[in-house]
């Protein structure tokens, strides 16, 4: 029997959940980078197991996680759960345009998640040390850590409920 919509969002939901654990167990002292990875990684998987629940799945696409914002602005249960947490969104497009796939694509490339890259003036930067998005994890006086993951763990627990 060939795969559902709903089968593809019940596994990006269980793998969500798993990047998630892992993300609350990486201390951000250590590898703030990693869990910015962790963290884009996350909110992709809850996107595409959104889309895929609502019965549109784009499992090729790593710029899905800021359209999931715009799905949830269209249910009242999902508008609630925004306005909880309003700098998540920015920060979580952050996140999105520091993927590899998408940052490569800009000139020159932007900052980006794992790998290293070389900015306008020829100087190879690399996300440990450079990426501004690991500096803002590690910072504790930013909340936008504990922001993101609670945030995710909301959504991820009300999920089924805000798209049945």
């Amino acid at each position: 029997m060939p795969s559902t919509p709903r089968d593809w969002s019940d596994a990006f939901l269980e793998q969500a959940r798993e990047d998630l654990r892992a993300a609350y167990a990486l201390p951000a002292s250590d590898c703030p980078s990693t869990l910015c990875m962790l963290l884009q990684m996350v909110f992709e998987k809850l996107a595409k197991a959104a889309f895929a629940r609502a019965g549109a799945p784009n499992a090729n696409s790593h710029q899905v996680a800021t359209r999931l914002f715009l799905l949830l602005e269209r249910n009242p249960s999902g508008k609630k759960l925004l306005q909880a947490t309003l700098n998540v969104r920015q920060f979580v497009t952050e996140l999105e345009n520091a993927h590899p796939a998408v940052a490569n694509r800009s000139s020159p490339p932007w900052p980006r998640l794992e790998y290293p890259w070389e900015d306008a003036t020829g100087q190879v930067l690399y996300p440990a040390r450079d990426l501004p998005l690991a500096r803002r994890v590690r910072n504790p006086s930013d909340r936008i850590l504990v922001d993101c993951l609670k945030f995710a763990s909301a959504f991820e627990k009300q999920l089924t409920t805000i798209i049945p």
